[in-house]
This record gives structure tokens, C-alpha cells and sequence, in this order.
């Protein structure tokens, strides 16, 4: 008897310290793991979060990047962290919506591993053409595409990652046939377009704006439902003409399942608070992002429609598992 009560006990006090430790979060510092390398648009959000959260709740954020396989390296790492708060995933679409249709194989479920924090910010994709193509709208790039299948030629930063799907959804939606031509990575692609080897790239709207302001590119349409503040000439695809060409590109928190609900809310309503001003919204404008902060709850129910989306697009367009 005397043994089960010292028991008990026991178990009341891991309890209460448990609660004590959670309700008193953070105690220490917090990692925001970045699965990709320094200087990508979840980079800059990254360590913006970090300095945002680490004002509101007083103690250190870390940013540590764990890049490799896609992005798939550190979503893994962060899989398999301790569910206590202290360590974050800041991550886009690649790794929970992408890498699960079109990897052969996954070291982690996206939708069961995870708890989705936050939604911060939308990583809009830009329909850009070299200065040689001679189209000025997307209509005109559509039809010219039509007259003449596989002559126009678009660079990917890969098979199967967000540039590419995002010109295979521009195939599949307006009936044409482009010829892709993957690099490795988007510097390399976004190279070969500025020095007219391939004409065509749907790509990030951080990485293209510069040289589409700049009169190096044509900027044809955002893949957006609405337009990009900071190229506000630029028509959506649906203003041009072509609607269903918006594709999911975006940039978000998460935390391993089975992160306390108090800690989640807390990590969630410090974005909310820190990251919903106009200074803010002007800072990530800047960085070609688009903010848009939704919680963690209407962000997890987003993420299963989201992968079928992009299974339909890469069973339309036969894109390989890799």
C-alpha cells in the first residue's frame, strides 16, 4: 500500500513538473531548423521569425540550417525531434506537399509527423520569358506555344520540384507542350534564361523580380489569386486569361507531432502578433513573399487537398518518382 501511494506521488510530481515546464515555455532556447540553404526566401522568413519571436517571448531563437535531399534532410531531422517546442521546422511546400508525391521514397510522413504551426507567408511564382520570345501576354505565349509544341524551351531548378510542376500545371491547364530542361537548382536555371538558352521559367518572384524590373526579363503572370504588390503591373494568370494556374508555393512553421497544444498556440500567436504589422508585410513584400498568416489548425486541414493537387499535376504530366 504504502509502496503504491510513493508511486502515485511519483507520478503526480512527473506530471505537475511536466505541465510546469510546458506552461512556463520557453524555458531555453528554441531551434528553427531551416531544411534549405542560407539565403533561399525560408531562410530570410526563418531568421525573421526568430528575431520576432525571440522579442515577444524573451529567449533565444536559433536558426540552424540542415540542408540536403530537397529539404528533406532537415524536415527528417526535425521528425524525429523531441515533441517539447524546442525544436521547429521552417519549411515551403517542397518538403510537406511536394517531396511526398514525387520522391520514391519518404523518411517521414507530412501529415503525421508534423503539427503545423503557422502559415507565414506565400512564395508567389512568376511567369517569366527572355526578351527573344516574342510575347508580351500570356495569351500570346499560349498561343505561340500552341503553333509551335516543344519549341519553346523552360528551365526547372529540377525534376520534379516547385518550378518544374509549376510549368507542367501551365501545360496540362492551357493544352500546350513546352520543352523542359531541368538544372540543378535555380541560380543555374535563372543563369540560363538571362543568357537566352532556354526562354521560359515559372519561377519564384524573389528570385525573377529584380531582373523583370530591371528589363532582363518579361514578367508575363503570377501564379497567385491576387496580384504581387511589388510588381502591381503584373496581371494573375486568371486576369490574363488562363484561371487554374494558382499553385501552391509557400513558406510555414511546423513542430514534430505531438508538440503540447498551449506550446503550439503560444509559438502561434507570437507570429501572429509579431509578424501582422505593416513593417512586416513591407519587409517580406521586399524579399518577393507575400504575407499571409494562418493558424495551425486551418493550415493542417489545407495540406492533404494540397498533395492531391500535386498528384494530379505530376500523374498528368508522367513525372517520374525520383
Amino acid at each position: 500500500m504504502v509502496r503504491w501511494i510513493a508511486m502515485l506521488a511519483g507520478c503526480v510530481m512527473a506530471a505537475w513538473s511536466g505541465l510546469a515546464a510546458a506552461e512556463t515555455y520557453p524555458a531555453r532556447g528554441v531551434r528553427l531548423v531551416n531544411p534549405f540553404p542560407p539565403g533561399s526566401p525560408v531562410d530570410f522568413v526563418a531568421r525573421l521569425a526568430a528575431e520576432e519571436l525571440q522579442k515577444e517571448l524573451g529567449q533565444f531563437f536559433v536558426v540552424e540550417n540542415r540542408p540536403g535531399a530537397g529539404g528533406t534532410i532537415g524536415a527528417n531531422y526535425v521528425a524525429k525531434a523531441r515533441p517539447d517546442g524546442y525544436t521547429l521546422l521552417v519549411t515551403s511546400s517542397s518538403t510537406q506537399v511536394i517531396a511526398p508525391v514525387v520522391r520514391a521514397e519518404m523518411p517521414y510522413d507530412p501529415i503525421r509527423d508534423f503539427r503545423p504551426v503557422s502559415l507565414v507567408a506565400q512564395g508567389p511564382v512568376l511567369i517569366v520569358a527572355h526578351p527573344s520570345l516574342p510575347v508580351t501576354t500570356l495569351r500570346e505565349l499560349v498561343d505561340r506555344a500552341r503553333q509551335s509544341p516543344e519549341a519553346i524551351a523552360y528551365g526547372s531548378s529540377g525534376t520534379g520540384t516547385i518550378l518544374h510542376l509549376a510549368g507542367e500545371l501551365f501545360q496540362s491547364r492551357t493544352e500546350t507542350r513546352l520543352l523542359h530542361v531541368p538544372f540543378n537548382g535555380a541560380v543555374p536555371a535563372s543563369t540560363a534564361l538571362l543568357g537566352g538558352q532556354v526562354q521560359l521559367m515559372f519561377d519564384s518572384i524573389s528570385n525573377a523580380a529584380p531582373q523583370a524590373r530591371a528589363g532582363q526579363l518579361r514578367a508575363l503572370a503570377v501564379m497567385t489569386p491576387q496580384r504581387f504588390t511589388g510588381l502591381p503591373d503584373v496581371p494573375t494568370a486568371a486576369e490574363a486569361g488562363m484561371a487554374g494556374l494558382e499553385f501552391p508555393a509557400w513558406i510555414g512553421v511546423f513542430a514534430p507531432a505531438g508538440t503540447p497544444d498551449n506550446v503550439v498556440l503560444m509559438i502561434e500567436r507570437a507570429l501572429r502578433q509579431r509578424l501582422a504589422t505593416p513593417v512586416m508585410t513591407e519587409r517580406m513584400l521586399g524579399a518577393g513573399l507575400i504575407p499571409e498568416l494562418m493558424g495551425g489548425a486551418a493550415f493542417a486541414a489545407a495540406l492533404p487537398d494540397q498533395i492531391r493537387f500535386i498528384e494530379g499535376v505530376a500523374a498528368l504530366a508522367g513525372v517520374p518518382k525520383q
